[in-house]
């Protein structure tokens, strides 16, 4: 089931009022697209899905360029359904509420990463 429909509404998740950085704007769709891929770097996220860590190298330049507000043309239209497919499963993902198997996944991730789970 698809939840955002474009990347305004992507923008208003991820700031403008919404719960991850609700004093942020983005200008760029660049800047849109880096606190996506930042959210799902968090742990919470990142244990269970990380298809997105090649998503702004496939992104063309002159879209992640454009302004947010000017982005919506029929040229970006599959760069954007990536960014919407990525949103459609990063900010789910990372609003909900994790269990003792979700905490252990994440440790047993972090192991496999060579990470220090005491930090």
């Amino acid at each position: 089931m698809k939840k955002f429909e474009s990347l305004e509404d992507i923008a208003q998740a991820l700031g403008d009022g919404g719960p991850f950085n609700p004093d942020t704007e983005y200008e760029t769709v660049e800047d849109l697209v880096d606190a996506l891929i930042d959210l799902g770097n968090t742990d919470k996220v990142f244990a269970r899905h990380d298809d997105h860590l090649g998503l702004k190298s496939d992104l063309p330049a002159d879209f992640l360029s454009a302004p947010l507000s000017e982005a919506d043309k029929p040229k970006f239209e599959s760069a954007i359904e990536a960014v919407i497919e990525q949103a459609d499963i990063i900010i789910p993902l990372s609003e909900r509420q994790l269990s003792e198997d979700d905490l252990e996944e994440i440790r047993d991730d972090k192991l496999y990463r060579g990470e220090d789970v005491d930090d």
